[in-house]
Order: structure tokens, then sequence, then C-alpha cells
């Protein structure tokens, strides 16, 4: 019952929802899709207690067991603890809270953002090794794109810029709705198979 009652739920409201999208029921349906909305909204709000619940219980077990560099855990346990309870005292916009946020958290992601660029780097220099066509079409259109973003590009090769426009507009445009259209698509079929219980892999259950 505990796997099967989840997929009646899912099958009621996406019908339910569904049926409210592309039927009109006058006042009535418009209210149902307020209230639907707004159900929505907060299933969202709900679902995402689960990230910062289950990183807790995951660092707090390594705690527990002393697992591998267990103590980055509990400085992590530590700092969320320490944390919460300056929120909730000092309120969101209060001045310990501040500068929280602007001189410590978004400090750290500066950090970790850069350090990401090194990572970038290695993958692109193993990206545009030469060794078929594709990759020397990836290389040159990557150096075309880099140059036409500087302000030398044009100086180095006249109308580069122009040509790194194009490139942006139409191929690029092009790859990236082909690729909006194959994942709207993937995302559709999978929602079908929730919907019809074809896919029981998030309830616990074999597909």
């Amino acid at each position: 019952m505990k796997r099967r009652l989840p997929l009646l739920v899912v099958l009621v409201t996406a019908a339910l929802g569904m049926a409210l999208k592309f039927f009109n029921f006058g006042e009535a349906g418009s209210t149902a899709v307020t209230d639907l909305d707004t159900v929505i909204q907060t299933s969202y709000l709900f679902a995402f207690l689960f990230g910062p619940i289950h990183l807790l219980r995951l660092h707090h077990s390594n705690v527990e067991k002393r697992r591998v560099n267990w103590v980055y855990s509990a400085l992590l346990l530590a700092v969320c603890a320490v944390t919460t309870v300056i929120f909730f005292v000092n309120k969101i916009d209060g001045p310990v809270s501040s500068f929280i946020i602007d001189s410590i958290t978004n400090a750290v992601d500066s950090a970790i953002y850069a350090m990401l660029g090194f990572y970038v780097c290695s993958a692109a220099y193993r990206s545009f090794k030469l060794k078929n066509l594709e990759a020397a079409i990836l290389l040159v259109a990557a150096v075309l794109l880099m140059l036409g973003q500087a302000p030398i590009g044009d100086a180095i090769i006249p109308n580069t810029s122009k040509f790194t426009q194009w490139i942006l507009d139409v191929p690029n445009s092009a790859g990236m709705r082909g690729i909006r259209i194959g994942a709207s698509i993937g995302a559709f079929a999978a929602s079908i198979r929730v919907i019809l219980g074809l896919e029981r892999s998030w309830t616990g259950g074999s597909s």
C-alpha cells in the first residue's frame, strides 16, 4: 500500500492538473488552478528541505562512525548550527548576518568558482586535442569565439567579432534549441512513465 498510494496520488494529481490546464471549467476551474499552483509551490519548498536534511544526516553519520576526514564533517555541522542560530537571532538582514553573507559566503563562492576555472581549462585542453575532424572544428570555433570576445580580436583577424556573433546567433542557437527539444521530449516521456506507474524506482520499487 505504501508504494501504491504514491502512484495513485501522482496519477490523480497529474490528471487533475492537465484537465484544469487544457479544459475550461469556468470560475471554479480558475480557482482550482490557483489553489493547485499554491500547493505545487508549497511542495517545492518542502522538497528543498530534503537537501539540507540529507546533508546533515550524511555528515552526522560520518562523525558518529569516525569515517575518513570526519573532522571536516564535524566542522560543517558546527558551522551550520552556529549560522542557523545567528540568522534566527540577528534576522536575515541584521549586521552580523549581512557580514556572514557578504564577507564570508560570497568570498567562499568566488574562491570556489575561481578554482573551477582551472578544471575547466584542463578539460578544454583535453577536448581540443586534434584527434579527429570534430575536435578540429571545436578547436577552431573556440579560438574564433575567444578572439571575437577580446578587443584585440578584430586587430588580429578582421571582422572576427561579426563572425563570432554569427556563430552564437545561428549554429549555437540551433544546437541549443535541438538540445532543449530533446530534453523536453525526454522529460515528457519520463513524466508519462511516472504518471502511468511504469517508472517506480522513485517509490523504492523496480520499474
